[in-house]
C-alpha cells in the first residue's frame, strides 16, 4: 500500500514541481554570472590589450617660445684726457716717508688712559705762595702767565688749498713698525682712547715699514694740538706730516 501510495499521480506531480524549480533556479545564477563575466570583460579587456595607449606620454612642450629681442649695441668706454689714473692702494693716504728721531712706542707697555679729574686736581696753594701771587708784578703771577701763552695759546691758521683746488691736511706719525700686528695693536690702541688713526705700509731702504697716523686735520693748529697729547700720553716725539690725498 505504501509503494502505491508513493507512485500515485499526485506525488509525481509534486516532484515533477520541485525539480522544475530547481532547475530554474540553476538557469536564473548561471544567467547571472554570466552577465557578470560579461561585463568584466567589457571592462578589463580592452586595457590588457591596448598597450600602446598605456603607454602614451605627452611630450608636448608647455614652455613658450622665446621671445623676439633684438641686442642692442653698446659702445666701449673711452678713457677720459687729462685725468691722472688713480694711485695703488698702498699709495693712498701716504704722506711722505721721513725717518722718525724717537723710536717707536711700544704699544704693549704704553697707556692712553686720560688722567681722571681727581687725579690731575692741582694741590691746593699755602697761604704764602696765594699772597705772593696776588701781588701786581710779582714774578710767579709773571711767570704763569708766560707758561700759559705758551702752552695753551697757538697761532691761528687758514685753510690752505692745494694745485686741484683741495685743502691740505695734516697727519700725525705716531711710529713705523716692522711688524704689522705691532702696528694694527697700537692703532686699535689709539682708536679706543679716541683718535682717528690708520696705518699704511712704505718701501724704506731699512725695508718695508707700517707707519701708524693719526688724523688728518685741515689746520695745522689741531694736529699740534694732537701731537702734544700723544708726545704726553706716549712719552715719545712724534712727527707733523703734510696729508696727502
Amino acid at each position: 500500500m505504501a509503494r502505491r501510495d508513493s507512485d500515485s499521480p499526485n506525488n509525481r506531480s509534486q516532484n515533477n514541481s520541485h525539480g522544475s524549480r530547481r532547475l530554474n533556479d540553476g538557469v536564473k545564477q548561471r544567467i547571472v554570472g554570466a552577465l557578470v563575466l560579461a561585463a568584466l570583460a567589457v571592462i578589463f579587456l580592452p586595457s590588457l590589450f591596448d598597450r600602446e595607449g598605456a603607454r602614451y606620454i605627452d611630450v608636448t612642450s608647455q614652455i613658450p617660445p622665446p621671445p623676439d629681442i633684438k641686442p642692442i649695441a653698446i659702445a666701449e668706454p673711452q678713457p677720459v684726457e687729462d685725468v691722472e689714473p688713480a694711485p695703488p692702494v698702498d699709495q693712498v693716504f701716504q704722506p711722505e716717508f721721513v725717518e722718525q728721531k724717537a723710536p717707536a712706542p711700544d704699544p704693549e707697555s704704553v697707556s692712553l688712559e686720560q688722567p681722571r679729574p681727581e687725579e690731575a686736581k692741582p694741590k691746593e696753594a699755602s697761604p704764602k705762595v696765594v699772597a705772593a701771587a696776588s701781588k701786581p708784578g710779582s714774578e710767579l703771577q709773571q711767570k704763569q702767565n708766560a707758561e700759559v701763552d705758551q702752552q695753551v695759546q697757538l697761532p691761528a691758521e687758514e685753510t690752505q688749498l692745494d694745485d686741484n683746488g683741495l685743502p691740505e691736511g695734516w697727519v700725525v706719525q705716531v711710529g713705523a713698525y716692522k711688524e704689522p700686528a705691532s702696528a694694527e695693536r697700537m692703532r686699535s690702541k689709539l682708536m679706543d682712547a679716541g683718535f682717528r688713526a690708520y696705518t699704511r705700509a712704505v718701501e724704506t731702504s731699512k725695508g718695508r715699514l707700517v707707519r701708524v697716523f693719526v688724523g688728518p686735520k685741515l689746520s695745522r693748529v689741531d694736529a699740534q694740538s694732537d701731537k702734544q697729547k700723544l708726545d704726553r700720553l706716549l712719552k715719545t716725539e712724534t712727527l707733523i706730516l703734510r696729508y696727502r690725498a
